[in-house]
């Protein structure tokens, strides 16, 4: 086994230093191993399980989930939402921040990408509270957590792949994904309240002698003015009025989408695959309705959703192809024996596991270290005694914490091109706290794991 496993991971890593694309080096590595170690014969695999996956029925989840999510990022849905929300909270300290969390966490669910999440919500709100006096570490940091939450909270692709791997429940796995992302955007809210309550800078909140000298300046007024005063304090709470309806009208039929295709989910009345199809076709019937797409930006969202689309076709057949070798050269099977044989605490296995993790979460996208870590340790931890969901739960937040882990965290760079105007040592700044709020959170469900466990237990 040994020899064989370095072989393989040399051959993965060559290809992958070369720069060749995750699925292509998957693929070759597959291919490798088929005729080096594998009768030749076995070359026809490939092929019946290209046309298997191709073919099946599951493998449109994916499609159509990043159909939905584009058409409602091209739509401008993004920005409904954040308008509500930012208006909703905006004399709360902090307002702007905790209205920037939860505009990720309701676009998480409509999104399955945490770079997606980061760039749509971080194009709207770091230059608004940076325009409101937000430190802009601060800004972009909280937007750098909020996106992670994309590829947590249902629909998230790194689950449907995970699912398709492992061959686990993928209508489970994403319901289970769903009371921990809840939880991250609520440690996330609870640090920025912490945070701009110690520090009321970060915020733009005023010093005292700020106050002091408004208050001063609003006392030596004429009081002769009051009822003029008072006249357009009235007309501005209608206008103020008028303009909240429209931003519920706006912002109410994305949550209603949210519940239609969570609920039916969660109750069996549609599969994974018919909720995705429900997504998509009510996010196209929300931005048509609103004429918020044209023939440019619809051809646009096509051909993004077909790109994406087949990337994660082809890393689910090279994927497969490498899990079938795994398995017909027992090299998962003897890994499982070797780690339980060693009498390892499986808590001590699962931290160096976390670590690997955090590490190919600065490197690569999810879906990626799903497909290059799975299919090798995954027996090993069910042999351990990990429930399979809640090993994908934990994967994911892993991930997550990688992604804004300086300095090379995917999200990081993401938001370095949407907000050029913070240099890149303010943005890794401004992440760093939050990479300890997701640590704490994994902590939490490695201390109470029916967190992912429970609503997938009642299905």
């Amino acid at each position: 086994m040994g020899t064989t496993l370095v072989i393989l991971i040399a051959i993965l890593l060559i290809s992958l230093f070369l720069g060749t694309p995750v699925s292509t080096a998957l693929g070759m590595t597959a291919l490798a191993a088929m005729l080096l170690f594998i009768d030749f014969d076995n070359v026809v695999r490939f092929g019946s399980i290209a046309l298997t996956q191709g073919t099946s029925t599951n493998q449109m989840v994916a499609p159509l989930f990043i159909l939905m999510a584009e058409f409602l990022s091209h739509g401008g849905v993004a920005q409904d939402i954040y308008d509500l929300l930012s208006r909703l909270l905006r004399k709360i300290r902090g307002g702007l921040a905790i209205a920037t969390t939860l505009a990720c966490t309701i676009f998480a669910a409509l999104c399955g990408s945490s770079p997606a999440t980061a760039a749509s919500i971080g194009r709207i709100s770091i230059s608004q509270m940076i325009d409101r006096g937000y430190k802009p570490s601060f800004a972009v940091g909280t937007v750098a957590a909020g996106g992670t939450l994309g590829i947590m909270i249902p629909p998230s692709l790194t689950f449907v792949l995970y699912g398709i791997i492992t061959e686990t429940s993928i209508a489970k796995l994403l319901m289970a994904g769903l009371l921990p992302g809840v939880m991250l955007s609520l440690l996330f809210i609870i640090s920025i309240v912490i945070r701009s309550n110690i520090n009321p800078n970060l915020v733009g909140e005023m010093t005292k002698q700020q106050k002091a000298a408004l208050e001063a300046r609003k006392a030596a007024e004429d009081t002769s003015f009051g009822d003029a005063r008072e006249l357009a304090s009235s007309v501005t709470a209608q206008v103020s009025n008028q303009s909240m309806k429209k931003l519920l009208l706006a912002a109410v039929p994305a949550l209603v989408l949210i519940v239609i295709v969570l609920g039916a989910m969660y109750t069996g009345m549609a599969t994974p695959t018919e909720s995705a199809g429900v997504g998509a076709v009510g996010a196209m019937i929300i931005v048509f309705a609103r004429r918020r797409i044209t023939k440019k930006t619809f051809g646009e969202t096509i051909r993004a959703s077909v790109k994406t689309s087949a990337m994660i076709l082809f890393m689910i057949i090279f994927g497969m192809t490498l899990s079938y070798v795994i398995s017909y050269l027992g090299i998962a099977q003897q890994l499982a024996t070797f780690i339980v044989g060693t009498g390892m605490n499986r808590w001590i296995v699962m931290i160096m596991l976390f670590i690997l993790w955090f590490i190919m979460g600065c490197l690569m996208d999810p879906g990626s270290m799903v497909i290059l870590t799975i299919p090798f340790i995954y027996p090993a931890l069910v042999e351990l005694g990990f429930d399979p969901i809640w090993i994908g739960v934990v994967s994911t937040l892993c991930v997550e914490i990688g992604m804004i882990t300086p300095p090379v965290g995917l999200n990081l760079f993401v938001l370095r091109s949407v907000a050029d105007q913070v240099p890149m040592t303010q943005i890794l700044k401004g992440a760093l706290p939050y990479v300890l709020v997701l640590i704490i959170g994994l902590t939490i469900l490695c201390l109470f794991p029916q967190i992912a466990l429970f609503l997938p237990s009642l299905m």
